[in-house]
């Protein structure tokens, strides 16, 4: 893991150099700086994807290309206040506190810090990095809400909640997720902070913005999907098949396969394990098989699954197959191969019992409630109550 750690660092470091020679640092915050500084200024800015682009342009240093915000309102709520800030100090502690919220989250599940450090040097977490996604963030609020669902169904719900405000296409598999599990307080609190987040939008912005964005999300699906700039980067099962050259009735039946595929894959892994790993490869996977735009750096929400395996499948059979499956992972932000590589990663890391492969890391340390180790007296008492 010491080795992976320092190629992962220079291959990131190598990543830094290129990506500053065109583009300036954080990137991809800056539309959501620019949408949180404009909506009570001129809010015909926010979705309105040239105006805002014209915008950006004193800090965008000579980059070419649109400059778009497609977030919901709800997520205005957010980037309004940050967007108080200057931009380079904005940047600067919202890439903070995203790294800051995931490790602090993942930090019982994965307690070893040179797997955490090599998952945020994976190439999508340094894309992250660089480029000032949401992605860390989002990470943090469903791993925290999964961590939550058996013994802290409301704070689960909250957590679920705001994520989904911030980035819905993340969290679009989670009601088949709590349906599988009845897990009906952790859906009422999940709907109720949804909608105070949709209320309080209302009552801040007005409910044109809702209209504008709606049409916005059109406009961006058919500017994205014809990119080809954008294609060849896209990690998402639609890409593979656009990779792969499927007519338009052959991607039609190929997405309608992994949209399905990926209901019932959410579906039978929350209702048949506890295992952590699983059930993020599961729901944040599976919704890349749903959406059809899904860049590189969205492949960091599915890492947490490939920290989890490495930090606590510890039988070689195990371990290795973890190694095996984070290496893959890796390449999601390759052109072309990004698509192939998440999609085989997920089905990996959400279809593939520990047991499977030898381990003998058991999913009662999660359903318990619990992050001691499977060691503990602790574990072994629920246990012997579950078997009770």
């Amino acid at each position: 893991m010491a080795a992976a750690v320092v190629v992962l660092a220079a291959l990131g470091w190598d990543e830094y150099v290129k990506l500053m020679r065109f583009q300036p640092l954080g990137i991809d915050f800056m539309p959501m700086w620019a949408a949180g500084h404009e909506i009570f200024r001129h809010p015909d800015r926010v979705y309105d994807f040239s105006k805002l682009t014209h915008f950006q342009h004193p800090l965008l240093a000579g980059f070419r290309g649109p400059r778009p915000f497609v977030y919901p309102p709800t997520s205005l709520l957010l980037f309004a206040p940050i967007a108080l800030l200057p931009f380079g100090l904005a940047n600067a502690l919202w890439t903070i506190f995203g790294l800051v919220a995931m490790l602090c989250v993942l930090a019982g599940p994965v307690p070893r810090s040179l797997v955490l450090t090599a998952m945020v040097l994976m190439p999508a977490g340094v894309l992250v990095l660089l480029t000032g996604q949401i992605t860390f963030l989002v990470v943090a609020l469903a791993v925290g809400g999964l961590l939550g669902l058996e013994r802290r169904p409301l704070l689960a719900g909250t957590l679920f909640g705001l994520a989904g405000v911030l980035k819905p296409q993340a969290m679009v598999l989670l009601p088949v997720a709590l349906i599988a599990l009845g897990q009906w307080r952790v859906i009422a609190t999940t709907t109720l902070v949804a909608a105070l987040a949709v209320i309080a939008s209302l009552i801040l912005f007005g409910a044109g913005i809702w209209i504008e964005w709606v049409l916005a999300l059109g406009q961006f699906d058919r500017w994205v999907m014809r990119a080809y700039a954008l294609e060849e980067w896209m990690v998402t099962p639609t890409a593979l098949g656009m990779n792969l050259r499927l007519d338009p009735g052959s991607l039609d039946v190929w997405r309608l396969a992994f949209g399905v595929g990926a209901v019932a894959m959410v579906a039978w892994v929350f209702r048949s394990t506890g295992d952590l790993a699983r059930r993020i490869a599961a729901l944040l996977g599976g919704s890349l098989f749903i959406t059809p735009y899904a860049m590189h750096y969205d492949a960091a929400l599915v890492a947490p699954a490939a920290a989890i395996m490495l930090a606590r499948r510890t039988s070689p059979g195990a371990w290795i197959a973890a190694l095996i499956a984070s290496f893959v992972l890796c390449f999601a932000s390759q052109s072309h191969w990004g698509a192939a590589a998440v999609t085989a990663f997920t089905l990996f890391a959400a279809l593939t019992p520990a047991g499977a492969l030898g381990g003998n890391w058991r999913a009662s340390e999660f359903e318990a409630g619990s992050l001691l180790p499977p060691s503990s007296p602790r574990i072994h008492r629920l246990e012997g109550i579950d078997r009770a």
